[in-house]
């Protein structure tokens, strides 16, 4: 997403701060860890919840008159499928952890750094951006599991994971190689705090020498995804914290309770990288393009433009299924794309859940997911190196929401 994004469609994200899209797992611009506060926060509780509820914790906030928030563009993404349950909203509040990554510009920009202080300092970001975000996720499924929600789906548009922070990083630098004169000089000067960090300088990346700036690249690049890999791997609070995460989830699907995650939309980043390096591409561990939300325990979500998988999504294994990623949600307007991501695909999948959920209570969640499979998807998708997953049948999906 280095540059402009993802798709050129105005979005919630772009209207208030760019910075929020990483967490919102949508096509919006840019990548970092912005946060409503929690005065913002919107709690709508069920007494009792009822099943087939779809429970969203996201960002309700508009933006401006004019702009709908991500959240209730999640919403309508749903309903324009045909969902029948309730919804229940919760906005998405900051914590000590967010808060941080949330600053991440500020401190680049107003605090010098050794080398080895650059090396930590990314790592926190790295720790800072994964574990605020499952923290802010286990606050609302705990909330809602005490509440006694049974029967229904958690719809998460949003997340981080290490391609995510790869982006979120990459994206403040990479203007650097660009045209714009504003964009460049600010981008150079955070440059030159990181690159000796990562094994390089400013003056080798930018250098006239095609294939020395092309090697200083490439260094840049391989030892930003290295550091971020190693980071997530030898963290135990990272480690506690989605140990904790998949605990709530593993309870939620006792009372056959889904939670359905967004892939996410960093697909993009390593060839951003390549054509800044000419093309050479570095090498990940094959767990960089899992969103921290979408562990084994969810259901992952990526989404489809037209007939194929959307380039945007990301390349994660484990996802589980492919669903319509367009936000057409305005009834006004019907054919106006309004935003795309997977974040817009997740509440499609979601709903079915919920509805599955109520129609068969005895069925666990693994026997919902198998009816979504075999009864209400098309053929599994296989494009350009994503993983082969069921495509959600929209006419289907459709039809059997809207059955009694």
């Amino acid at each position: 997403m280095p540059g402009r994004g993802e798709n050129d469609v105005q979005s919630p994200a772009e209207s208030f701060s760019w910075s929020r899209a990483l967490l919102l797992g949508t096509s919006a611009l840019g990548s970092g860890l912005g946060l409503a506060s929690p005065a913002m926060a919107q709690v709508q509780i069920q007494t009792p919840p009822q099943p087939g509820s779809l429970y969203l914790s996201d960002f309700f906030e508009q933006p401006n008159p004019d702009v709908l928030s991500h959240g209730e563009t999640v919403a309508r993404s749903a309903a324009q499928w045909g969902h029948q349950g309730a919804v229940v909203r919760q906005e998405v509040r900051e914590n000590p952890l967010t808060r941080k990554a949330h600053r991440f510009d500020v401190y680049l920009d107003q605090r010098q750094f050794t080398p080895e202080e650059m090396k930590q300092f990314l790592a926190d970001y790295t720790t800072q951006c994964q574990v605020g975000q499952m923290q802010t996720a286990i606050s609302d499924l705990k909330m809602w599991l005490d509440q006694g929600v049974h029967h229904s789906a958690i719809n998460l548009s949003r997340g981080c994971g290490q391609a995510q922070v790869a982006e979120a990083v990459y994206q403040r630098v990479s203007p650097a190689f660009g045209f714009d004169p504003v964009a460049q000089v600010k981008a150079r000067q955070r440059l030159s705090k990181m690159a000796p960090a990562l094994g390089t300088s400013l003056e080798e990346m930018i250098s006239p020498d095609r294939q020395v700036a092309q090697r200083a690249r490439l260094t840049f690049q391989q030892n930003l995804v290295d550091l971020i890999d190693q980071t997530s791997r030898q963290s135990d609070l990272l480690a506690q914290t989605q140990a904790e995460y998949d605990g709530v989830v593993e309870r939620l699907a006792e009372q056959k309770v889904s939670v359905v995650v967004a892939a996410a939309n960093s697909g993009k980043v390593l060839e951003d990288m390549a054509r800044d390096a000419d093309n050479q591409k570095v090498q990940v561990a094959p767990n960089f393009w899992n969103n921290r939300l979408a562990s084994e325990k969810t259901v992952a979500v990526g989404a489809t433009s037209g007939s194929r998988v959307a380039d945007y999504t990301n390349y994660d294994t484990g996802i589980d299924f492919y669903a319509d990623g367009d936000a057409r949600v305005l009834p006004e307007h019907p054919d106006q794309l309004v935003n795309y991501g997977t974040s817009f695909a997740t509440p499609r999948v979601a709903s079915l859940l919920a509805a599955v959920h109520k129609k068969n209570p005895d069925w666990s969640n693994a026997q919902a997911e198998n009816f979504l499979r075999q009864k209400l998807s098309n053929q599994s998708l296989d494009w350009a190196g994503h993983t082969p997953a069921p495509n959600l049948s929209k006419d289907v999906a459709q039809e059997y929401l809207l059955s009694r």
